[in-house]
């Protein structure tokens, strides 16, 4: 019969560990962390995004100014040509010439304009956004001390834990630890190893499962085994 006290002080250890993580991660203050986190990410993301926009209106702007200005000197061109026809025949033919070059200077005026007006309210939105992001890691950083705070004060036992399973890694019978991270990564709860219940003049499973015949030999001869219901290890002192 294997002695299991190694391996039970190990999975002590374990539920000693997870049950501190599990609060820490359950704190009020944690969450508020992980909330300041995603709502500071949100903002970046609309930052981004917001800079992006401004910086491609800002190039098709200057593209657009460019463009603008050189229609504005065609339209020159042929109202000085349109100024200086011969007659109304040589007039008649710029005509065509001059509204299309007109038409696309207003059009690229307008472009212009609505740029700058669209450019204006993104630089205030990203304004606006500065100051969120700046608000949001201001509370982000004190919540951030407070849990490091906290964390300084847990931090010694955790240590003093992983520490001491480490060493029973090493020094517990292998085929029980086998059993136990095998169980863990199966999905099978914790506690991994339970204690054995009377159940009339046999033994039963903490989940309530009675063992057969055979069940129950091999709990009495091993000292363990597999209960069937919950995949738990059950063994009798």
């Amino acid at each position: 019969m294997k002695d299991l006290s190694k391996i039970l002080e190990y999975q002590k250890l374990d539920i000693e560990l997870k049950k501190t993580d599990s609060e820490f991660n359950a704190n009020a203050d944690k969450k508020k962390l992980d909330s300041a986190k995603n709502e500071f990410n949100a903002v970046q993301k609309g930052f981004n995004a917001d800079v992006a926009e401004a910086e491609r209106l800002a190039a098709e702007t200057e593209r657009a100014y460019a463009d603008a200005t050189a229609a504005g000197k065609r339209v020159e061109e042929l109202e000085k040509a349109f100024a200086a026809a011969a007659d109304d025949a040589a007039k008649a033919a710029l005509l065509p010439s001059m509204e299309t070059e007109k038409s696309r200077l207003d059009s690229l005026k307008n472009k212009v304009t609505n740029n700058i007006e669209r450019i204006k309210k993104l630089l205030a939105t990203i304004t606006q956004k500065q100051h969120e992001k700046k608000n949001i890691k201001t509370e982000f950083d004190r919540i951030k001390a407070l849990l490091e705070k906290q964390l300084a004060e847990i931090r010694p036992r955790r240590e003093e834990i992983k520490k001491r399973m480490r060493e029973l890694r090493e020094s517990t019978d292998k085929e029980l630890m086998e059993t136990y991270v095998l169980c863990r990564k199966d999905g099978v709860p914790l506690p991994v190893f339970v204690e054995a219940q009377s159940s009339g003049n046999g033994y039963a499973c903490r989940c309530g499962m009675t063992f057969s015949p055979s069940g129950a030999s091999k709990l009495k001869n091993d000292g363990f085994c597999r209960c069937e219901t919950c995949r738990r290890i059950v063994y009798i002192k």
